[in-house]
């Protein structure tokens, strides 16, 4: 599944990035979405981007850049240790 997939307050695990310019890979590796990285959706327009949590940090993504994200769904609530 794509973080656009992903619902409100559910917190999932990167698996892959598949986004078109490596720009963007490489811009969304520095801010800390990886391989095996905690992603929490904050909120999420039905058209539009999303909000999204990173360790401490919230982010907002265009959803072209969002769908090129495979992530897993992991629990509701966000780990503590972040």
């Amino acid at each position: 599944m794509t973080l656009t997939d992903g619902e409100k307050n559910g917190v999932y695990l990167v698996k892959e990035l598949n986004v078109e310019q490596q720009v963007y890979s490489k811009r969304l590796k520095s801010i800390g979405i990886r391989y095996g990285s905690h992603v929490k959706v904050i909120n999420k327009k039905e058209r539009g981007g999303l909000i999204i949590q990173v360790e401490k940090k919230q982010i907002a993504l265009c959803r072209n850049v969002a769908s090129g994200i495979i992530v897993e769904f992991e629990k509701k609530e966000y780990p503590e240790v972040m």
